[in-house]
């Protein structure tokens, strides 16, 4: 499907993040790989580019029947169609000590706090990290952790953990990725810590739980890369949501409550197929669909098309040491041509929106 133009119309764009950080390159620039410029976009400045008008603020609350949004500073703004597309937060943030010691993979201020954490451990000779989540992205994280300690000369100083309450890696992918990802931490001495879950954070340790165990584990910095959480304003809209408090949307990606409110992305459940997992490959091929559905509802005369995800997807693990694990359904491999291959489709990616120069080596 290609999106077409929107019908003249006056864009507003609210959030408080004015850079847009793109999460699939978070783990290679904590790597060394990346700069900050190449894995985010100025987002502020591309909706003024299209004559859209910036608030530099997020939304707190939606009221479809008043057609009115909350943003954080108080203000509100009006809308005769509105497009949610805010993602998702980490799970478990609300647990305690979270939010205060714990850092989420974003937004950018964060990303750039990990980094930072990181550095300063490695210069005052060494300590422990945590890394709260057993997925994907937590495993692409903590080998990340790994080849930046070994870029300061750190690497046998810091300590690295993963937690997942989980029995295995990637617990919701094929078992063959869960073995590769294992193997690649314990090539990198990450240490797993399996059917675990965190009880509270504190500013130098991390109480856990395994069974009826709880006991203590060191923690100079614990970063928290769990699963997808709803914002809880969805929920308190009134409009139709999933368990989970995701907006439910039809395939033209309508909410189910009010054909002017739309959704995309992990805020988004299909009411079609609400198992589609909250991964970053649905939310992008979600975009051109969500273009033409708000085209139409401002009057453009063709019909939107519907939305059908696909049943599988590929993913690309980065592991730090300048390889990635590849896989799709149960097909796994492993090699530098895969962080090639993911190299050249995230950085196609970024420079849609925002050229960079052309990467002719891997770094």
């Amino acid at each position: 499907v290609r999106a077409g133009r929107l019908p003249p119309c006056d864009l507003v764009v609210c959030s408080g993040e004015p850079r847009h950080v793109y999460s699939g390159m978070v783990p290679g620039w904590l790597a060394g790989r990346y700069t900050l410029d190449e894995l985010s976009l100025d987002t502020a400045s591309l909706v003024r580019e299209a004559g859209g008008r910036w608030r530099d603020s997020h939304v707190t609350a939606i009221d479809p029947g008043a057609r009115l949004l909350t943003l954080a500073d108080g203000s509100t703004e009006s809308y005769d169609v509105c497009s949610v597309a805010v993602g998702s937060a980490a799970s478990g943030m609300s647990l305690p000590g979270v939010a205060d010691h714990a850092f989420p993979l974003k937004p950018l201020r964060t990303v750039e706090a990990i980094g930072a954490r990181l550095d300063e451990i490695a210069h005052a000779g060494g300590g422990d990290v945590v890394v709260v989540g057993g997925g994907m992205a937590g495993v692409e994280v903590a080998l990340a952790l790994r080849a930046r300690a070994t870029i300061e000369a750190a690497a046998t100083s810091i300590r690295i953990a993963i937690v997942s309450r989980d029995a295995a890696l990637a617990a919701d992918r094929h078992p063959r990725l869960s073995r590769q990802l294992q193997r690649a931490c314990e090539r990198h001495d990450v240490e797993l810590l399996l059917q675990t879950s965190p009880v509270h954070v504190r500013a130098d340790r991390i109480a856990l739980q395994r069974g009826d165990a709880r006991f203590n584990r060191a923690a100079d910095l614990v970063v928290w890369a769990t699963g997808a959480a709803s914002m809880p304003w969805l929920r308190e809209s009134g409009l139709p949501v999933d368990g989970s408090g995701s907006l439910l949307v039809n395939d033209q990606l309508r909410s189910l409550g009010d054909p002017r409110v739309h959704a995309a992305g992990d805020c988004a459940t299909l009411a079609s197929a609400p198992d589609t997992p909250k991964a970053g490959v649905y939310a992008v091929r979600m975009g051109p669909y969500l273009a033409s559905s708000l085209a139409n509802a401002l009057g453009a005369p063709h019909p939107a098309p519907p939305f059908h995800p696909q049943p599988r997807f590929l993913a690309l693990v980065n592991t730090g040491d300048g390889r990635a694990i590849a896989s799709y359904g149960a097909g796994v491999a492993e090699g530098k041509w895969a962080m090639r291959w993911k190299d050249w489709l995230d950085c196609r990616f970024i420079a849609r929106f925002a050229p960079v120069a052309p990467r002719d080596s891997v770094r």
